[in-house]
C-alpha cells in the first residue's frame, strides 16, 4: 500500500478515536451537572431567584431550560451549553430575553453548588446554584 495512503488512513483512524474519546469525556463531565439546580443571579444589588434544569439528550448533549421565578418566566431553553471539567457556561436561546445572557460556573468539589460569573449587556454579577 501506499506510504501517503496509509499515513493518511492513520490520521483519520487518530482523528475518529480522539473524536470518540473526547465525547465519551464530555458525556461523562456533562454528566455531572444533570439535574435540577435552584439559587439565584446578584447584579447591581439585586437578587433574582434562578432554576435551572439540565438533561442529557438521547446523542449525550447537554440540554437545559431556566425559570426566573421573580421575573415570571419559566422553560426559558439554554443555548450554547459547553462543559470543560467542573466548568460549565451556558446563554438564554429566547428573543424576548435581551442583552445576551451568559453564565459561567464551575463545579464544587461535592458536586452540589454551581458558582461564577454572570453576564448580560451592560451588567455583570455572580450567581450560585445548589443541586436540588
Amino acid at each position: 500500500m501506499n506510504k501517503k495512503l496509509c499515513k493518511g488512513a492513520g490520521i483519520l483512524a487518530a482523528a475518529v478515536v480522539f473524536g470518540l474519546v473526547s465525547g465519551v469525556l464530555f458525556a461523562r463531565e456533562a454528566k455531572l451537572f444533570v439535574g435540577d439546580w435552584e439559587g439565584a443571579v446578584l447584579v447591581e444589588g439585586q437578587e433574582i431567584a434562578l432554576v435551572c434544569h439540565f438533561s442529557m439528550d438521547e446523542g449525550g448533549m447537554l440540554t437545559g431550560t431556566l425559570d426566573s421565578p421573580d421575573q415570571g418566566a419559566f422553560g426559558l431553553a439554554l443555548a450554547d451549553i459547553a462543559v470543560e471539567g467542573r466548568t460549565i457556561s451556558f446563554g438564554i436561546d429566547d428573543p424576548n430575553v435581551p442583552g445576551d445572557p451568559l453564565f459561567e460556573g464551575v463545579l464544587d468539589d461535592s458536586g452540589k453548588k454551581i458558582s461564577g460569573e454572570f453576564w448580560q449587556g451592560e451588567g455583570e454579577g455572580t450567581f450560585e446554584l445548589t443541586k436540588k
